[in-house]
Order: structure tokens, then C-alpha cells, then sequence
């Protein structure tokens, strides 16, 4: 963007490239135009305090996945990182329901903390619209997805395990330093000059927690 403002930037030109690419698209069983959900994802992040390349990349998150938008496409335009966690965002659909989920949470162990924050804000949205149509429609709700509560219930608690277990293996391996946060939950640069490049192993604690506690908050009567 020129300095006096007077062209768009990265983050409105993503803006414009995913409403272009899911144009006709709409969340499931509603007449709710799909890019709402990018466009919520991206401003999660933005509030989250998450960096212009994580907010593009919840922005485009869906694309690759479900529309005709290239990787290469992205890669030319927004870059080698925002690529990069939009390919690690997107499952497979040869695959059936659960074996592609499953891929999807396994990867999630190892994958970078952008990604792991991307699909923290992602499903963050996704509880949160269940949540409030929850309100509306009763169980219902669930006749939009694949099987049942329970199956959804053991997908977003699997997300969460496996989010977790990566922040645990990380700790024991010391892979973390003690990182201080702010009241909003983002985390302060530690004194220890030598400590703070551990800070980019760190998944968004406030999307975490936020994640962590609709998950409860939805399917708390449900049990394994």
C-alpha cells in the first residue's frame, strides 16, 4: 500500500479474491452466502492480534478446498507463507468423511503454530454459528452435517487433542519459553533475548481458549 493510503492492501485484496472465488457458495442448509464464514475467520484473527499473513490466510483458508482458486494462484499473489498454511488448511475430498478428518487432526500434531491458529479461528466461527442456531432450531441443527452430534463431538474434540498434544510435546521437548500475555490473551515478547524466537512455536492462546471453551460449551453432554 503507498504510504499515504490510497491503495488497497493485502488483506482487502484477499478479501475481494475469496468473494470472487466463492461466489454462489452457501453455508450449509442455509441461505447464508459462504463468505460470511472467511470473512468472520479473518476478523477472529485480526482481533487476535494475529499477524497480515495469518489473517489473509483464514481469509482464503477454504478456497483450494472448495473452489477453483490454485495454490499457485495464491502463491503468486499473497505469497510463500500464506500458501503454505492455506495448502496445510485444506483436506482432501477423494477421501471419505473420516478419513479425511482424521488425516486433517494427525497433521495438526505436527503442524506450525499459523496453522494451528487458522483452524483454531476456523472452527471457533463454525461452533459459534452452531451455538447460535442451537438457539433457533434445536437438534435439527445437526441434520446439516455428516452423522451425528456425536460425530461431530468427536471431530471438534480431536481438533482440540491434537492442538494440545502438540503444545504438550512441545513443552517437554522445550520447545517453549515462558512466555508472559497481555490482557487479551496474545503473548508478550519475553526479556530473554534468547528465548524469544521459542515464542513462534506458540499456537494464538486466546483463539485456543476461546476454541476450548465452545467445544465444552456445545457438546457438554456428550461423552466419548
Amino acid at each position: 500500500m503507498t504510504p499515504n493510503g490510497t491503495r488497497k492492501n493485502q488483506i482487502e485484496e484477499a478479501i475481494e479474491v475469496a468473494a470472487e472465488a466463492h461466489h454462489g457458495q452457501y453455508r450449509k442448509g442455509t441461505n447464508t452466502p459462504y463468505i460470511t464464514h472467511p470473512y468472520a475467520v479473518g476478523l477472529i484473527l485480526m482481533e487476535a492480534g494475529c499477524t497480515e499473513d495469518i489473517i489473509i490466510a483464514g481469509i482464503l483458508h477454504d478456497t483450494v478446498e472448495d473452489t477453483d482458486l490454485t495454490l499457485d494462484f495464491i502463491r503468486e499473489r499473497f505469497g510463500e507463507t500464506v500458501a503454505n498454511i492455506v495448502d496445510s488448511c485444506s483436506e482432501d475430498k477423494t477421501l471419505r468423511w473420516r478419513a479425511r478428518k482424521t488425516e486433517r487432526i494427525e497433521a495438526l500434531r505436527t503442524a506450525s503454530p499459523e496453522v494451528c491458529t487458522v483452524i483454531c479461528a476456523d472452527k471457533l466461527h463454525n461452533l459459534r454459528t452452531i451455538i447460535s442456531e442451537y438457539d433457533d432450531i434445536g437438534d435439527s441443527i445437526w441434520d446439516r452435517f455428516h452423522g451425528s452430534v456425536e460425530d461431530q463431538a468427536w471431530y471438534y474434540r480431536s481438533i482440540l487433542s491434537a492442538i494440545a498434544d502438540r503444545e504438550a510435546t512441545l513443552q517437554r521437548n522445550g520447545g517453549y519459553a515462558k512466555v508472559s500475555t497481555h490482557a487479551n490473551g496474545t503473548p508478550q515478547h519475553p526479556p530473554d533475548k534468547q528465548k524469544t524466537s521459542t515464542v513462534l512455536d506458540l499456537v494464538n492462546p486466546q483463539l485456543f481458549r476461546q476454541f476450548q471453551q465452545a467445544v465444552a460449551y456445545l457438546f457438554q453432554g456428550e461423552h466419548e
